[in-house]
């Protein structure tokens, strides 16, 4: 009942009015628990104008009792990035940079020795994961993160760190091929940061977030370090991780990796990718086109921060994407031709979470995807 409580706000908040009551996916969830042994899952489908399901099972802890509930927080991990794409549009709406507005251009004279490879970089190409930037970063600037995590503002944070990334020569030619990198993200909201003259924390909260509706939205480990108020993560054995400072991403590479959010409102920003409907955020619908559409070179990494698809079982084109800080596992798919979005989340980084992540959201896409 609290379940369905919780939605049916959720529907009066953004103006929209379910045909009937979603449906309570808690049993489901339950039954897929059994299966798979994960402590916990949330899981929401909406279409463009309804939530049409939505539940959550288990428990916040290995070792504890306390239920997971709709309010809880989910960390989702490089589901971030679809964020910050998004607020990279909407901070190019407002033409404060274009999506061919370079490395160089953006950040001149902060990084002072920043590789001259890397200059003409485009901040669209970063976004599409063909930037230049490897998969992993240099072991000096790793370590370099973290100590300054929870020393310096995030800004420096992700200052620091890039000035170290980039002043070594890129690990491909920039725009010859893909290479799945936090990197980038986290040079992206540096340029974001350089341009809006906000922390890439803020323009997420004031840009998206609140005119979202995310109020639950936030940054790294959502549980407090001495209350169960929400999930713990468990690593890839499965044991509970505290939520102290240092077992989450470091804000350094915040923009690629560290937002947490309830399951219905993580919903909400699907939903409005769905929706595709030019308004208050984004004005244009070329701005959609573009974070939909993906870049030579680029594979199947869309300029969005996911993957971009042409499934026929699914109707045509489609976004998937999965994101992990080795500790929770979070996917969303975006399936406009069935009018449908999922997304759905556990709070352990065990081998088999992507297999139960994947699970739920199939039974969801068979179930809400007919034509």
């Amino acid at each position: 009942m609290r379940a369905l409580l919780t939605t049916m706000a959720w529907l009066t908040g953004i103006g929209l009015l379910a045909a009937e009551p979603p449906r309570d996916l808690t049993s489901d969830l339950n039954v897929i628990l059994e299966e798979f042994k994960v402590p916990a899952m949330a899981a929401t489908a909406v279409s463009r104008t309804e939530i049409k399901a939505v539940g959550a099972a288990g428990i916040r802890r290995r070792g504890k009792k306390d239920s997971v509930l709709i309010e809880d927080k989910f960390h989702l991990g490089s589901c971030t990035k679809s964020m910050t794409a998004t607020l990279a549009a909407i901070l190019i709406e407002e033409g404060l940079l274009e999506w061919n507005t370079t490395i160089g251009h953006a950040l001149g004279d902060r990084v002072r020795k920043c590789h001259e490879d890397y200059k003409n970089v485009t901040i669209e190409q970063l976004l599409a994961h063909i930037g230049g930037l490897a998969t992993a970063p240099p072991a000096d600037a790793w370590k370099q993160a973290w100590k300054d995590q929870g020393r310096k503002k995030p800004p420096a944070q992700r200052l620091n760190f890039l000035k170290a990334i980039l002043s070594e020569a890129p690990s491909y030619p920039p725009g010859t091929k893909t290479e799945y990198s936090n990197q980038g993200y986290a040079v992206v909201g540096a340029m974001l940061e350089t341009v809006a003259k906000k922390p890439w924390e803020t323009l997420l909260r004031e840009s998206l977030f609140q005119p979202l509706g995310m109020k639950s939205a936030g940054f790294r480990d959502p549980c407090h370090a001495r209350r169960l108020d929400h999930p713990w993560g468990h690593d890839a054995e499965g044991t509970p991780v505290p939520p102290y400072p240092s077992k989450d991403n470091p804000d350094a590479i915040g923009p690629g990796a560290t937002v947490h959010a309830t399951i219905t409102d993580w919903a909400k920003f699907a939903q409005f990718h769905l929706q595709r409907k030019p308004g208050k955020l984004l004005k244009q619908a070329a701005s959609f086109d573009k974070l939909h559409a993906l870049l030579s070179a680029s594979g199947q990494h869309g300029i969005g921060g996911w993957l971009v698809l042409d499934r026929k079982d699914f109707g045509g084109h489609c976004i998937q994407m999965n994101g992990s800080n080795t500790m929770w596992f979070a996917t969303l798919w975006i399936l406009p031709e069935r009018d449908l979005a999922i997304v759905v989340a556990t709070n352990t980084g065990e081998k088999h979470a992507f297999a139960t992540c994947d699970k739920v959201a199939g039974r969801l896409i068979r179930e809400f995807g007919r034509k």
